[in-house]
């Protein structure tokens, strides 16, 4: 008995020893993994700077080219107006002397006639001489100022590249999410003459995304923008699902409850896009109109989850608050779907803000009264998607409160 003890011990701490082993190896091929992924992000930081630092060199070299041909054009003006000078002083001598001729003829030959045709000739020669004289300063004061304009343009734009070194910010269209037909993605930006650009699948094949481009693919498209005095921002990631199994209708899209699936509207009632709201409905009314429509008023349970999405975020949109994502910072609701950024990932849009929305759950505390979700079209950063209120009687209506239905 006491040998058998004895081997199972040894086998037990043979065991621990693999064990430990195996987790050291684990933990060795995690930190190599680690290490390789910091030198490929490095890697791609220092692709970017070169690539800033090609094309700031290119501008340099665009500006001094520029800045030798305006030199060589003022030379060239300059030896052409020597040229003239000596051309019109070898012209006058010559007509001094045929004029000298003409005084040393005898008196006879001589009239007034021909001494009238040499001082017009005279006065034609000097006419020409200083017209010419004339368009050579013009073009050198022309060349002098386009020289002048082209340094103090680079002046100015030096001066508001150093003044400004603020990115600035991109956003893509649609956000990210999951879709049933294929999409026109396109980056904005909040700047003028702003050049945008996305990239599909990583960092490394950007193009210019000012226009729509089609996109009907499950992945991740990173976007970007530069401004006019060439501030970019950072890459930023969009994630798309794009599905082809809803089974909800229109309108109206899948969401995982729990261990169910809930069909619910993309839109606050009546569901329609670009359609004013329905405010000053009571509780009652709401729960009549959901049901009048085959489907029923969403419980706080199905709200919230179409709200947060799959990865339950805070907003609709992310974990931070952004005051232009949705309509939470003015004075009125706004018809449904205009705020394009306002989409939770399963596809519903106005969730937060823009109105108050009824729930089909009693509050626990005030069981007579029913809880309403996601603020409203001035609650700020209070319209978060786990933001409720019980303090609404359901008999009563209220210009800032709606609903939407569920199946």
């Amino acid at each position: 008995m006491s040998q058998n003890n004895e081997q199972s011990n040894k086998n037990t701490s043979k065991s621990k020893k693999r064990n430990i082993a195996v987790l050291i190896i684990m933990f060795l091929l995690l930190l190599c993994l680690f290490i390789v992924q910091c030198q490929l992000d490095k890697m791609k930081q220092d692709a970017l700077r070169e690539q800033e630092r090609t094309e700031l060199e290119i501008r340099q070299k665009h500006i001094l080219d520029s800045l030798k041909l305006l030199e060589k054009m003022r030379a060239d003006s300059l030896a052409a107006l020597e040229a003239a000078r000596i051309a019109d002083s070898i012209r006058i001598a010559d007509s001094l002397a045929a004029l000298d001729t003409v005084d040393k003829t005898p008196k006879p030959v001589l009239n007034r006639d021909s001494i009238r045709h040499v001082r017009d000739s005279l006065a034609a020669i000097e006419k020409a001489r200083q017209d010419s004289l004339k368009h050579i300063a013009d073009s050198l004061a022309a060349i002098e100022r386009a020289r002048a304009d082209s340094l103090e343009k680079k002046r100015i734009q030096d001066s508001i590249r150093a003044a400004d070194q603020v990115p600035p910010n991109a956003e893509i269209t649609p956000p990210a999410g999951r879709y049933y037909d294929p999409i026109k993605l396109k980056v904005k930006c909040d700047e003028i003459k702003c050049k945008t650009y996305l990239s599909v699948g990583d960092t490394l094949h950007p193009q210019e995304a000012s226009k729509a481009i089609d996109y009907n693919k499950t992945g991740s498209v990173f976007f970007q923008a530069e401004d006019s005095v060439g501030n970019r921002s950072a890459w930023e990631e969009a994630k798309y699902d794009m599905a082809s199994d809803n089974i909800c209708g229109k309108n109206a899209y899948p969401v995982p409850v729990g261990s169910k699936t809930v069909c619910v509207d993309a839109y606050e009632y009546p569901n329609t896009a670009d359609e004013n709201p329905r405010d000053m409905v009571s509780h009652e009314q709401a729960v009549s109109l959901c049901e009048q429509a085959g489907k029923h008023l969403c419980t706080i349970d199905e709200w919230q989850a179409a709200c947060r999405g799959k990865d339950k975020t805070r907003y609709s949109y992310g974990d931070s608050y952004k005051q232009n994502k949705c309509n939470t910072n003015t004075k009125a609701a706004k018809r449904s779907g205009r705020k394009e950024q306002c989409r939770s990932w399963w596809g519903m849009y106005d969730m937060n803000g823009n109105l108050w929305e009824w729930t089909a759950s009693a509050s626990k505390d005030h069981p007579n009264m029913f809880l309403v979700a996601g603020g409203a079209w001035n609650t700020n950063n209070g319209s978060q998607c786990t933001e409720s209120k019980f303090s609404f009687y359901p008999q009563n209506q209220y210009p800032s409160v709606g609903f939407r239905c569920c199946k």
